[in-house]
């Protein structure tokens, strides 16, 4: 019997997903809550300066347990009537290849307001409960979009959970909005990450300990 071994890329986001999912609760409210602060001042930098276009519709995320969260920045923006918050939706279709069935999730953005319901969807994640009731919005109608990641280097290169639903969402360039990873420190890896032809690169990342902007993204 045959066995497959993990590829450098998995156990690579095994290591950075197991210290991400042990860094104690206190250090995570702790890091979260400034890196919503680090949010809140670029935006604010951004509406200030008269020779930047302007940011009002921003992508964010709802995060799991072990995730940064931004629900203090989201309740911070929904008190500026000019942006709009957007939350990813994933739509779970079946296919057939030959003779099987096959599950595949597209990525959707809807609005996501302070009277917004959320219900727990699949493995444990808080998702929009009644989505078709909200606005949906293409890549191209972005600004901007905060995602989460597992770890990241410095040259912009983000590794992600592995579904690949930011890098197919966000696949064509010359529409994409500004990308901005939102991570813990100890996220950050000392040595390049491997990067696929379709991953798409961060434009900055924001930690507790500010934002890093990236001139080579992709």
């Amino acid at each position: 019997m045959t066995k497959n071994f993990p590829s450098p890329r998995q156990q690579l986001r095994k290591k950075f997903r197991n210290i991400r999912k042990h860094l104690p609760t206190a250090a995570k409210d702790e890091a979260s809550a400034a890196i919503c602060k680090h949010l809140q001042i670029f935006f604010q930098q951004n509406t200030a300066n008269p020779t930047q276009q302007k940011i009002r519709r921003i992508a964010a995320y709802l995060n799991s347990a072990h995730e940064a969260s931004l629900d203090g920045w989201i309740a911070k923006t929904w008190q500026l009537t000019e942006c709009k918050v957007f939350v990813p939706v994933i739509e779970h279709t079946k296919t057939t290849e030959g003779d099987k069935d096959k599950e595949r999730g597209q990525m959707h953005f809807h609005s996501y307001g302070s009277n917004t319901q959320t219900t727990v969807g699949p493995y444990g994640l808080r998702t929009l409960a009644h989505p078709a009731e909200s606005e949906q919005i293409s890549a191209a109608d972005l600004d901007c979009v905060l995602l989460p990641l597992v770890a990241f280097d410095n040259f912009g290169t983000r590794l992600g959970m592995g579904g690949g639903y930011y890098d197919r969402f966000f696949a064509n360039a010359t529409n994409r909005p500004y990308l901005i990873g939102i991570s813990f420190n100890v996220q950050q890896s000392s040595e390049p990450l491997e990067k696929s032809v379709w991953d798409v690169g961060l434009n900055a990342v924001v930690t507790e300990s500010g934002i890093t902007e990236f001139t080579n993204a992709l």
